[in-house]
């Protein structure tokens, strides 16, 4: 064979190892079967308020099994990113990144993360197809008033068109999303189409504000999944509800207005119908301790009082390091909104797996 029969042949080969190659990373670039759409809503904590810099203070956990995710989620330094996990949000329709949370302009992407960073993660880890989040977040809106559902009826003294406003901006929204697939995910494969696969909710502040809220809040919630269910056609939906964590595990014992709404939030779990295919979890043990400890001090923390026990340089410099925002926000503690996206998507994949 001659030197230039043998550069031809090398030639072709190189170019059939390239097309194959090609070939292997388009079929591994989106996954196989219908979109997973998976909705999330709620208020300015579903929304996010957690710098991304706040993450590394995962590395600080003292449980070791916590204190690995960091390398999950910042693999060679970098914050990492999916391409088999889409978000809609706002007006950006990209891949799973951070910046999806709470933001001045929600046409771009900002530097906060919210629960959709490790939820989207976890979800596209577990499942072979293309997942598609949709997540609504709007600040300062109650269950009782804003999200109040169709079935609720209207509250005594209220007109219709005052309550259910973000329960129809929120439909609104998921429906533009579902209508305009191709057009915002252009790689979205029409003829699988897609299946609305899980619903998950957290919310709870501003309805501690209002008694009827309060008192009401589980039947609502029944309601809110119930007509979700039915609007998008799929009565399978699974719902994974965050019960409200703000200041930890043990405010319910100095306010009791967290304890009703938690109440309310757990009562889906004794809801006959939802067994198994929705459950409420807990977010106040995912609130690091320490910062509590802290933030708390006089307060809920009665051990401490920082008029005789300041923070120390010590304690400011962790503070800093870990938090970017106020209490009602969970401190903006990446830590916190990593920990508790992941244990949303385990919840939902174990109900999936049912």
């Amino acid at each position: 064979m001659t030197r230039h029969s043998m550069k031809i042949l090398r030639s072709k080969f190189l170019a059939l190892a390239a097309l194959l190659v090609t070939a292997a990373l388009s079929s591994s670039a989106l996954a196989v079967g219908k979109l997973k759409v998976f909705i999330l809503a709620g208020q300015s904590n579903m929304d996010g308020q957690a710098n991304i810099s706040t993450i590394d203070f995962l590395s600080e956990d003292p449980d070791p099994a916590r204190a690995a995710l960091l390398k999950t989620f910042k693999p060679g330094g970098k914050p990492l990113t999916r391409d088999d996990v889409w978000v809609a949000n706002g007006g950006v329709f990209d891949k799973l990144q951070p910046g999806f949370g709470g933001r001045k302009n929600y046409d771009k992407l900002g530097n906060n993360i919210g629960p959709e960073y490790a939820f989207g993660y976890y979800m596209g880890e577990a499942l072979q197809e293309q997942v598609l989040l949709i997540k609504y977040g709007p600040g300062g809106q109650s269950l009782y008033v804003n999200f109040r559902p169709p079935s609720a009826g209207v509250p005594d003294g209220m007109k219709a068109e005052n309550v259910g406003n973000q329960y129809r901006a929120l439909t609104g929204i998921v429906h533009e999303v579902l209508d305009n697939l191709k057009k915002h995910f252009p790689a979205y494969d029409e003829k699988a189409g897609y299946e609305m696969a899980g619903f998950v909710w957290f919310q709870g502040y501003n309805d501690l504000f209002d008694d009827k809220g309060r008192a009401e809040y589980g039947s609502n919630l029944v309601h809110l999944i119930k007509d979700l269910r039915k609007e998008f056609k799929a009565p399978d939906m699974k719902t994974v509800v965050g019960v409200m964590g703000v200041n930890g595990v043990k405010v319910e014992e100095v306010i009791p207005k967290q304890k009703e709404v938690r109440a309310g939030q757990r009562f889906v779990n004794t809801v006959p119908e939802f067994k198994g295919n929705v459950k409420a979890i807990e977010s106040a043990p995912l609130v690091d301790p320490r910062i509590i400890a802290i933030k708390t001090a006089g307060w809920v923390n009665k051990d401490r009082d920082l008029k005789t026990q300041p923070i120390t340089p010590e304690e400011q410099a962790m503070l800093q390091r870990a938090t970017s925002s106020q209490g009602f926000h969970y401190f903006g503690e990446g830590r916190f909104f990593i920990l508790l996206g992941k244990a949303f998507a385990e919840t939902m994949l174990e109900m999936l797996k049912k």
